[in-house]
């Protein structure tokens, strides 16, 4: 295998299929990942949430073992099995014991590549998810974020729908759906297999030339990147608070702003000491919950803010989260601040590392999104080199009232978009 950067080795097979492996021969555990280049994006318009539900169904059995034989032998190794659809990838890992890597391995390759698809399987899924729906339909913040998205990710475009779909588009997804889609995406040479822990490289690489398959012989539709669109998407549900969810299009995972961004992001809203924690929360009291974060796409990007409070508070909680954000574009942060922001990204990023399944899911999550895999020396150094500079003038250029998009949830919907009209400047 070919040395990626030091102490981590890759290859890409004959079948297509990408291996990464990164020892810790100093633990007794293995971390691996297969991830499916293939996420809600991809979802055909009207069946939305079709790749979840794939991912759902695998679960219920392969060709070789039934739901309850892969369960037993995940459990018999000591270890766990998950997986995850997001809007880009979906990814399947488990974590087990050293010893049980080949039989885990084997696992997931079943998962993947001889999932059973029966439909009554597939049937039971939908059944499942739907109820998944409701219980997302019933959480305020998830509502919000999701407004959010179909407003800022402007005219339907698939970065702005629910990776777990609609009721009524799970409900018109046939099982011949379901097949169509598993041919065309769940092939070696769209995935991507990432080991970590006390692993062999060449071991891995051997268990993935078991992963045989039909390669594509068409080319993908492609992704069209989407047009961020301003405005603002209020619902009313009978809460007793008012969930906010501001959001501002930045850069794609692979900009070289993004480190940048991160401390930025570390400064406003990341953590506990972040300005709109010690503000918004430690010295008005306005909400219990707020914070900023960063999404990274593969073609897009946004910083997003969220906070809850009552009704009455919604104008003063407004105004505080906009003095902090006209408050980074006015003047850089102080180089203390700077070096609170930055040492403390580095060390959770350190700290992380002493898990190997987060080695997994960075490395297979940058690649899925065609990332070059980044060593931690280098994530380290482009942390530390960011400057107080840079984060006000990425403030400037992304943090515009004019490019904000907002999702709004809570009581008494038409009072509350005249509020918040008043103290954010979006379009309609």
């Amino acid at each position: 295998m070919n040395e990626v950067y030091p102490g981590l080795w890759g290859e890409t097979l004959a079948s297509g299929l990408e291996v990464l492996v990164e020892p810790m021969p100093h633990i007794q555990s293995a971390a691996v990942g297969l991830f499916v280049k293939v996420g809600s994006r991809e979802d055909p318009p009207g069946k939305e949430g079709l790749a979840h539900l794939l991912e759902h169904v695998t679960f219920k059995g392969t060709r070789r073992r039934s739901s309850q034989e892969i369960a037993q032998v995940i459990d018999l190794l000591g270890g766990h099995l998950n997986a995850a659809t997001t809007l880009e990838f979906t990814a399947f890992h488990t974590e087990v014991l050293a010893d049980g890597l080949p039989e885990a391995l084997g696992v997931l390759r079943e998962l993947a590549l001889e999932p059973r698809l029966a439909p009554d399987d597939i049937r039971r899924e939908q059944i499942v998810i739907a109820e998944e729906i409701r219980t997302l339909d019933d959480d305020p913040e998830y509502q919000a974020f999701r407004q959010l998205g179909r407003t800022l990710w402007a005219n339907g475009h698939p970065l702005g729908r629910p990776v777990a779909g609609e009721s009524t588009s799970i409900g018109a997804i046939e099982p011949q759906d379901v097949q169509r889609f598993f041919v065309h995406h769940y092939r070696p040479d769209g995935m991507v297999l990432v080991a970590a822990g006390r692993v062999e490289a060449e071991l891995v690489r051997a268990l993935g030339e078991k992963f045989a398959g039909q390669t594509r012989t068409g080319g993908d539709e492609g992704r069209s990147p989407p047009t961020p669109g301003p405005g603002m998407a209020v619902v009313e549900k009978d809460l007793q608070q008012v969930h906010l969810a501001l959001g501002f299009p930045t850069v794609p995972i692979h900009a070289k702003e993004r480190y940048a961004l991160e401390v930025l992001n570390g400064i406003l809203g990341g953590g506990v000491s972040s300005r709109l924690f010690q503000r918004v929360r430690e010295e008005l009291a306005l909400a219990y919950a707020v914070f900023s974060a960063n999404a990274f796409h593969s073609d897009a990007g946004a910083l997003v803010i969220y906070g809850a409070t009552e009704e009455a508070k919604v104008p003063q909680l407004l105004e505080a989260i906009w003095a902090e954000v006209e408050a980074l574009r006015r003047a850089p942060p102080g180089g203390e601040e700077l070096d609170r922001a930055v040492r403390r990204l580095q060390n959770a990023f350190r700290l992380g590392l002493d898990d190997p399944s987060n080695r997994v899911m960075r490395l297979g999550g940058a690649r899925a999104l065609g990332l070059r895999p980044a060593s931690p020396e280098e994530v380290l150094n482009r942390l530390g080199q960011v400057t107080a500079e840079e984060v006000q003038d990425l403030a400037c250029r992304f943090l515009r009232p004019s490019a904000a998009a907002m999702g709004v949830v809570g009581p008494v919907g038409a009072r509350l978009e005249r509020v918040v009209r008043g103290w954010v400047e979006v379009g309609s």
